[in-house]
């Protein structure tokens, strides 16, 4: 699937070297809350520079092998032009500091948020964006950083991810083997399903993140889910799909479903086909975008 290029990588962080060996984390991943006062003075002095934000707070933190956005109008993709990504849901009682105003350090090395040209898509929301409120920011890294010294700064306070975190960032992230199933023909009576499995066959811990399209049999593509999870070495996740049914068109036409994954070995598509495949009529049952 076309990858458009969401994310720019800025930051003297991602040419950080090395591998740091950490142990697999536990299962929560939750930042703690961290409320910060807004500063006493409403700017600085002799720049100009706004400084009377609102109360900022993270209220969660993930680390992740891409993120899920809009990849055109109606379909979605997974991006994932970094090694891995930290994204910081925040939380703002008040007037919101410009996104550039946050910094992720370590060891004296700073990257700034990524730009989202088309916003995040989570939960059936589009352009997902931080703004006045607060919402996501997303800092891309390399394969490994320096955990113990990861801060995430903005004017007047900082916050430090806790101990899970940390040793998802030091660690190199796990592979995983992603695969789909679902029937090829189907039956007018049939109710269809789709399942996607994912296995965790690296040595630590890691997140995965998928995103699930559906071309035909009466839409050129539309957003099915977005797929993501924790899961330990050797460990796997199902999801099984309503898949919908070529007969719910006159006449029957074939559906597809293609499942984006990071990289691009491991993407694959299912097409359920009416029994009957002289009903279909290829010009109208959606076109891959490239």
């Amino acid at each position: 699937m076309k990858r458009r290029r969401l994310l720019a990588l800025c930051g003297s962080l991602l040419a950080t070297a090395g591998c740091v060996s950490t142990p697999a984390e536990p299962r929560d991943e939750t930042g703690t809350e961290t409320p910060v006062p807004p500063p006493d003075s409403p700017t600085d002095e002799g720049t100009g520079t706004r400084t009377d934000f609102g109360t900022v707070s993270v209220e969660s933190a993930t680390v992740q092998q891409g993120v899920v956005g809009p990849d055109s109008p109606d379909s979605i993709g997974v991006y994932d032009e970094a090694e891995q990504y930290l994204v910081v849901i925040v939380a703002v009682d008040g007037p919101a500091p410009e996104p550039e105003r946050f910094a992720l350090k370590a060891d004296g090395d700073a990257v700034n948020p990524d730009t989202l040209v088309d916003g995040l898509y989570r939960d059936g929301q589009w352009a997902v964006r931080y703004g006045q409120g607060g919402g996501p920011l997303v800092f891309p890294l390399p394969a490994t950083v320096p955990a113990e010294s990861v801060r995430l700064e903005w004017p007047g306070g900082s916050w430090s991810p806790p101990e899970p975190i940390r040793h998802r960032l030091a660690a190199r992230p796990p592979g995983f083997a992603v695969s789909m199933d679902g029937p090829s023909q189907v039956e007018p009576d049939d109710d269809p399903k789709v399942s996607v499995v994912v296995t965790n066959v690296g040595e630590v811990a890691g997140r995965f993140v998928l995103a699930l399209n559906r071309s035909g049999p009466r839409v050129a593509y539309t957003p099915v889910a977005r797929l993501t999870g924790v899961l330990d070495p050797g460990e796997s996740w199902q999801r099984t799909f309503d898949a919908e049914s070529p007969y719910v068109a006159d006449p029957p036409r074939r559906a597809t479903y293609l499942l984006d994954a990071p990289g691009d070995r491991q993407d694959t598509t299912v097409t359920l086909s009416p029994t009957d495949a002289s009903t279909e009529s290829a010009s109208e049952t959606g076109t891959m975008v490239e």
